[in-house]
């Protein structure tokens, strides 16, 4: 009887721990990343529809919000010094870590398609936030989930920086078919993820009717871009009018 005492008492002790680690809150931004870069936001938990929690934050304010997806394997933390210069711009940002990425929840099970409901849930919280205007922005990895499920939810446009043709079960090259919001590519010539003649074939699959691509020197990927290029300030200007020029 005893021992069963125990039992009982060590797997009530398991519940009780794994309880209040499912409630706690997230770390905050600086323990997190340790260099904010200025950004100013109290992260919280996004849900998505499978109940995986994603860490994210919010920070800026407006009608218009950009959705930061980060490149692999990295978290939102890399999105950081761009995301003060879009706030500094007077635009609201939502930037989340993939679950399987950063502090966002590990579920069983291929994670491809379960991408799309992060990107879903993402847009939604940004929706219901006040973004009248949502756009969808990643670097790399971030930019083929964008391209693959920028068609799957209401935007009104798609970044992709360096984001590639194919990556972990996604196909950008075929689903960026049915995308039908405003699309900006960004990449460069030397790139040794995304060629010139792949970011090519992306913008001709692309079902947008307004789309664009800005091909740059050098090797510079993802967020290197607008972050770390020495043309980076160019590179800022472009996305930042781009934005304008599409009710941002």
């Amino acid at each position: 009887m005893r021992l069963r005492a125990a039992v009982v008492a060590l797997a009530a002790a398991v519940a009780s721990s794994s309880a209040n680690a499912a409630s706690a809150p997230p770390r905050s931004l600086a323990q997190k990343c340790v260099q904010t870069s200025g950004v100013a936001a109290t992260p919280f938990w996004l849900t998505a529809s499978d109940g995986t929690r994603l860490y994210a934050i919010e920070a800026g304010s407006g009608a218009t919000t950009v959705v930061l997806m980060h490149e692999y394997p990295a978290d939102l933390c890399g999105w950081l010094p761009y995301a003060a210069t879009l706030v500094h711009a007077g635009l609201r940002v939502l930037a989340f870590d993939f679950r399987d990425f950063g502090d966002s929840g590990r579920p069983a099970g291929k994670r491809a398609s379960a991408y799309g409901r992060d990107v879903r849930a993402a847009v939604a919280r940004a929706r219901t936030d006040g973004g009248k205007r949502v756009f969808l922005a990643g670097a790399s990895f971030g930019g083929v989930a964008a391209l693959t499920f920028g068609p799957q939810v209401p935007v009104a446009g798609v970044i992709s920086m360096s984001g590639e043709t194919r990556l972990l079960q996604m196909n950008a090259l075929t689903a960026v078919r049915r995308l039908r919001a405003p699309l900006l590519i960004l990449g460069s010539r030397q790139d040794g993820y995304l060629s010139v003649a792949e970011a090519r074939a992306l913008l001709r699959n692309a079902g947008s009717k307004d789309k664009r691509l800005v091909l740059y020197p050098g090797g510079f990927h993802g967020w290197q871009i607008v972050e770390e290029a020495p043309y980076a300030p160019k590179a800022r200007s472009v996305v930042l009018s781009w934005l304008r020029k599409h009710g941002g």
